[in-house]
């Protein structure tokens, strides 16, 4: 395990420098003011984060991403995926993944903590997953997120993260800490039965 993750760390240390250039600072749609606009209309941005080196293609259609022997508490990810401000989209592909508690990665083929939805009619998506442990990156930690991958026809794709407010660690982050980043990071809820939840809406543009 030790081995593992020290492998995986000077991996990432050395494919930082690389992914550092698919860090958006603009990724911004600015929305006209309407005063009969539908509330989707308002805040409609998403903006853009690295993909990191441990994206791994084919990830199951799941809902529930957390592998069997995990004992973390879960965490409910739900949000809708618009177009261009205010068109919600149906069948666009929401793929995420996150580490386990220990700040590892599953690179397997059992694709533990990895997973794809198509949306709904109303351009849902949710998962059930974890809040993700941090791992360092040189001197400091990176903080807890959870990766996203967005696709849908006739838009351009979007790769992001979100994070969680109040992680000590985002101040430290270059790509938490990044203005691009302030709208996802994102505070904790929960739902009738006391479960951690995150929404997380998601703009596309053309």
């Amino acid at each position: 395990m030790e081995e593992q993750r020290d492998i995986k760390r000077r991996d990432f240390l050395k494919k930082t420098v690389w992914v550092a250039v698919a860090v958006s600072v603009s990724g911004l749609k600015a929305c006209k003011e309407d005063d009969n606009a539908d509330p989707i209309k308002n805040d409609c941005v998403t903006t853009k984060d690295i993909l990191g080196p441990f994206y791994k293609a084919g990830a199951p259609y799941q809902e529930n991403i957390i592998p069997p022997e995990n004992m973390a508490a879960p965490l409910y990810i739900m949000g809708k995926v618009s177009g261009n401000c205010n068109t919600l989209l149906k069948d666009a592909i929401v793929e995420i993944w996150n580490a386990n508690t220990e700040g590892i990665y599953d690179t397997s083929d059992a694709y533990k903590f990895r997973g794809q939805f198509k949306t709904e009619t109303d351009g849902l998506y949710r998962f059930k997953t974890i809040i993700p442990g941090r791992y360092l990156n040189g001197g400091t930690y990176r903080p807890s997120h959870i990766h996203f991958r967005i696709t849908a026809p006739g838009y351009n794709e979007l790769v992001s993260q979100i994070y969680f407010k109040d992680d000590p660690f985002i101040t430290e982050d270059p790509w938490a800490a990044d203005p691009s980043a302030a709208e996802r990071i994102l505070p904790l809820g929960k739902d009738e039965n006391g479960t951690d939840t995150v929404t997380f809406d998601i703009y596309l543009t053309t």
